[in-house]
């Protein structure tokens, strides 16, 4: 995968390395460009591309705003986790599903009869709404924020198919060493980092690729990491 960014010379091969550092010195240009992500107007600033064609934004690229508090329970990720979930249940619990069906047909026929007028009722429910009754939601118990927020990750890597995300400020809440795991982590499921910073981070970790844009709008690649 491939990343554009609109003051950079040329693309970069975000897969070489699994995650791309851009500083951003200039506070104006810093302000934009994140502001640009967060309202889905990343055309203006980003060009993400695979095999020489762009991608998508909407489908392959997702901002998280802020690595400590995001939610877990993404509307679009829940309908493909509990889609799934149905097409198991199909799959390899179908006698379990029947027997629930059977009992909750059982239990509606008992009450209609016991109750002062008719009421008919549905009794054939899908899976699916098994399913949602269920309120499935991924656990959110961790209080590691890395683990919690490489989860994150994989189950939207996973489901959804995003396969870059842009982080912004990554440096300014976790350690080198939370830096390091994150991104060896994320690297061996083949998902692509881009963090965001105002500054030069103390601590780079060499599986960063190092862009600065200055206060110039100059763009300087730093050959050391």
């Amino acid at each position: 995968m491939k990343m554009l960014y609109k003051y950079m010379s040329e693309t970069v091969n975000i897969e070489d390395t699994g995650a791309i550092l851009l500083v951003i010195e200039d506070k104006h240009l810093f302000r934009k460009t994140v502001l640009s992500v967060y309202h889905n107007n990343e055309d203006e600033l980003f060009v993400f591309s695979e095999n020489y064609k762009p991608l998508d934004f909407a489908k392959n690229i997702r901002f998280v705003d802020n690595i400590l508090t995001f939610e877990f329970a993404d509307k679009k990720l829940m309908t493909k986790v509990s889609a799934s979930l149905a097409n198991m249940c199909n799959e390899n619990f179908f006698d379990e599903i029947m027997q629930l069906r059977e009992s909750c047909n059982s239990l509606c026929s008992k009450l209609s009869k016991e109750y002062d007028f008719d009421f008919d009722f549905c009794d054939s429910i899908e899976t699916s709404a098994f399913i949602k009754l269920f309120a499935f939601t991924p656990r959110n118990d961790s209080v590691n924020s890395t683990e919690r927020l490489i989860r994150y990750l994989r189950l939207l890597a996973n489901y959804l198919g995003i396969k870059c995300f842009i982080l912004q400020n990554m440096h300014l809440y976790l350690s080198e060493n939370e830096i390091d795991k994150l991104l060896r982590t994320v690297s061996m499921h083949n998902i692509c980092i881009v963090d965001i910073e105002n500054s030069v981070p103390k601590c780079i970790s060499k599986l960063e690729k190092l862009i600065i844009i200055d206060n110039d709008l100059c763009e300087i690649i730093d050959k050391e990491y």
